[in-house]
């Protein structure tokens, strides 16, 4: 028979491990590392970290917590002492060792450091000398049992400060993986062993950030529950408090505020006709009465709140104050006195009563605005503010007939004898933070319960009214499940659909009504948990995940497993740890798993939903330790914060590795470095790119064939020799090479790569890899099509 050509010009299908490589579809290949399939049908070089395009290269004094720590929001407004409203997006860092949030913009006005912090990393356990050692690579002991009683529980990240017999365990992140009152277990096996530590060794339980950002707030918290850091708020204040009159303090705010992110009701409510209460704290209030009204003559309670910016009230003050008309059927004459400054966040009040010794609902009796004035009923106008002297203000003259019948509960929807209504306070938290439909939901929460008792949750679900992003009554919570030894890992949303991931479990709950009432479970997924709220991304087709069992993706329907019949399960699982990222880049619309947050590896799988298929790559992130998760910056790039390696004079190491002092804890030499993903080939090691075919039997299985050569279509960016290789009828020994080479250049070129003497086979496997290292690297090796050689002959396959 005449020679023919067997011709592949579609790679699309990608890489699949999952089946023999001679049962693979026309277009897909059976190795595929260090390329991408953005281009469709033909094949070319993988891209990988670089420095970020409005951020720099540059190093920043500071500590990143593996899966942690990086977060971006934007803006209707910039920062500075003075607002401009053209907008501005952001990259939040916060530094592992120090609980500060560092801001990053894109306009290039530079970091800023430590705009504002949670609170101090605790010592959580200091141990006298020789009290803490290091039996095995994987175990701390405590001769005092303090791990336990200190807080310290699986999950949590620590960092290890003072060993001196082995300097080497200083580290600056571990992640625990079990823990009893007298031992610590590690993730793998990070310490070098020294049974008897004669230093004085300090555990640092590291903060776990959760942000989220509505209405031109960032609010964060710490999924550790440290001691001694509580959540914080950083958002934008624009208002002119007293009606403009000006008191002698400045209440003209035009400025990007932090606080501790509690809702605190007034400390002062008094009713008295002359006196004013301390700047901020609270309302006095003077009464008279007279005929024309309906308040009769009997003592009625007083009470007050604040309400901070989104409308959102607080608690009643727990002082009550009284006052009693002179009569029945009598009307109030009212003045409200006041001092400046309040909190920047507080824009006003409400002054609620009822009778006294009675359990009738609180009233509303006046509603007080900072800027514009008080008023006794919601629809009224205000009447204005006046100074009366310094930073004493005061509005006069109020006239009330009856109280409202608006209530407390009427007005915020919720009982004014909750427990609580913020996770505010040192050692409280969520473990994740979700906004969807203008509500926000938190999982996994440390606070108050229902009977006022501060605890951990570990399934609850807490969310907050419509548009009040800081608010969490006590009683606003979902218990889906409890006591399955499970605890909510990650909050998704997607499609009117909140997925709460557990531990081994996912659960779908609609959330589309508006009413809670309404809400429901739509499903329930074993297997399809998370260990780490890294291992889930959002994208625009779905909400993706990862785990041992696959790669997952929730489209607002169904959920399916993206491995199957691509990659094989075996390969999955010894590729993903404990600590593998997930991120996204919208730029090429693929996914990206990281092989491991922790360790110097930046091995990669990749998706692609263009094409819906899957390559690897070696390296493709830098190999250094502690990478935060995965971000999408203002410029669509898919971005990450890493510890770099680094010494105390903010230069990069030039020697050695992650090992010893270079990966030791220390508070003030350590620095980070930001990264953005870029599809630009990156310059990779020798034989690190591998493209391999299916196995091509021809369309013929039972029949011998000869092979004579193999025609391709490529770009190289150096000289290649002999960089084709392949290997007969299912081996995998790839020893033999085809004779021909690649010659570099910018432009498609054309190889006929030939053997001595044919190859007589039943199918055939090709691989093209890099004996040589590239240097300038733009594009790599590139090819568009393949073409083989062969003729059939009149031999069965014996």
């Amino acid at each position: 028979m005449p020679k023919g050509f067997y011709t592949l010009n579609d790679f699309s299908g990608g890489l699949n491990s999952a089946m023999d490589p001679r049962d693979l579809a026309e277009n897909e290949i059976s190795e595929a590392e260090n390329i991408v399939m953005d281009q469709r049908k033909s094949v070319r070089p993988l891209g990988g970290d670089t420095a970020h395009t409005d951020v720099g290269s540059g190093l920043v004094a500071g500590h990143i917590t593996p899966g942690y720590g990086a977060f971006v929001f934007e803006s209707d407004h910039e920062k500075g002492s003075s607002a401009l409203d053209t907008g501005e997006n952001w990259l939040a860092v916060m530094d592992s060792k120090t609980a500060q949030v560092d801001l990053y913009d894109k306009t290039g006005d530079s970091f800023t450091a430590n705009v504002f912090s949670l609170g101090s990393i605790t010592t959580d356990v200091a141990a006298d000398v020789s009290q803490i050692d290091f039996p095995t690579t994987s175990t701390i002991t405590d001769t005092q049992n303090g791990f336990v009683s200190a807080g310290i529980q699986k999950g949590d990240i620590i960092g290890i400060t003072g060993c001196s017999s082995t300097t080497e365990n200083n580290l600056n992140a571990v992640r625990v993986a079990k823990v009893t009152a007298g031992t610590i277990t590690a993730q793998g096996t990070p310490f070098t062993v020294e049974a008897s530590e004669g230093g004085r060794v300090t555990i640092h339980k590291l903060p776990l950030s959760v942000f989220y950002f509505a209405d031109e707030a960032l609010r964060v918290a710490d999924a550790s529950f440290g001691a001694a850091v509580q959540p914080y708020w950083y958002g934008y204040i624009k208002r002119v408090d007293f009606n403009g009159i000006s008191p002698s303090s400045d209440v003209d705010y035009d400025e990007w505020v932090s606080v501790a992110n509690t809702l605190a009701p007034p400390t002062d409510i008094v009713v008295h006709n002359t006196t004013y209460p301390s700047a901020g704290t609270g309302f006095n209030i003077k009464v008279a009465s007279s005929t024309g009204g309906t308040y009769e003559n009997v003592a009625y309670q007083v009470n007050a709140t604040k309400i901070y910016v989104g409308g959102q009230e607080s608690l009643l003050d727990e002082s009550i104050a009284t006052f009693t008309p002179s009569g029945d059927s009598h009307k109030l004459t009212l003045e409200v006195h006041a001092a400046a400054p309040f909190d920047k966040r507080v824009i006003g009040g409400r002054v609620y009563a009822r009778k006294d010794g009675t359990d009738d609902p609180w009233a509303l009796l006046l509603d007080i605005n900072l800027r514009d004035g008080v008023r006794a009923e919601m629809g009224a106008v205000y009447s204005p503010w006046v100074i009366d002297s310094g930073d004493d203000v005061k509005v006069t003259g109020i006239i009330s007939l009856s109280l409202n019948l608006e209530t407390y509960e009427i007005l915020n929807g919720f009982r004014p004898d909750e427990k609580k209504i913020t996770i505010s306070g040192n050692g409280e938290g969520y473990k994740t933070a979700v906004i969807a439909n203008r509500r926000c939901y938190v999982a996994n929460v440390k606070t108050f319960n229902e009977d006022g008792i501060a605890m951990r949750m570990r399934d609850r679900i807490m969310y907050t009214p419509i548009g009040k992003f800081d608010t969490f009554p006590t009683s606003f919570f979902i218990d889906v499940v409890k006591g399955d030894a499970e605890e909510f890992i990650k909050l998704e949303e997607f499609s009117d659909r909140l997925l709460a991931f557990k531990n081994r479990k996912l659960y779908i709950i609609n959330i589309a009504s508006p009413s809670p009432a309404n809400w429901y479970v739509e499903n329930i997924k074993d297997f399809a948990g998370i260990l780490h709220p890294y291992a889930s991304v959002k994208t625009e087709f779905g909400i993706c995940w990862i785990n041992d069992f696959g790669l997952y993706m929730y489209d607002g329907q169904n959920i399916t497993n993206l491995l199957f019949n691509k990659i094989k399960e075996s390969d999955w699982q010894s590729f993903v740890t404990e600590d593998s990222l997930i991120g996204y880049n919208p730029r090429r619309y693929y996914l990206v798993v990281l092989k491991d947050a922790f360790a110097n590896l930046g091995d990669v799988y990749v998706y692609d939903f263009r094409v819906q298929s899957f390559v690897s790559g070696k390296s493709a992130f830098d190999d250094d330790y502690n990478r935060s998760n995965m971000v999408v910056d203002w410029n669509g790039n898919m971005t990450t914060v890493y510890q770099t390696k680094y010494f105390g004079d903010l230069e990069w190491a030039t020697t050695g590795d992650w090992s010893g002092a270079n990966n030791n804890w220390n508070v003030t030499t350590d620095g980070y470095n930001i990264k953005e993903w870029s599809d630009t080939m990156r310059a990779i090691g020798e034989d690190e790119f591998k493209f391999t075919t299916r196995d091509i039997d021809f369309g013929d299985p039972g029949r011998k064939k000869k092979v004579y050569g193999l025609t391709l279509t490529y770009k190289s960016d150096t000289n290649q020799t002999q960089p084709i290789y392949y290997a007969t009828d299912g081996s995998t020994s790839f020893s033999s090479q085809l004779t021909g080479n690649f010659a570099s250049g910018s432009g498609w070129q054309k190889l006929r790569a030939t053997v001595s003497t044919p190859i007589e086979c039943q199918s055939i496997r090709f691989k093209v890899t890099n004996p040589s290292t590239a240097t300038g690297v733009t594009d790599g090796i590139q090819i568009n099509d393949l073409s083989v050689e062969y003729r059939p002959i009149y031999k069965r396959v014996s």
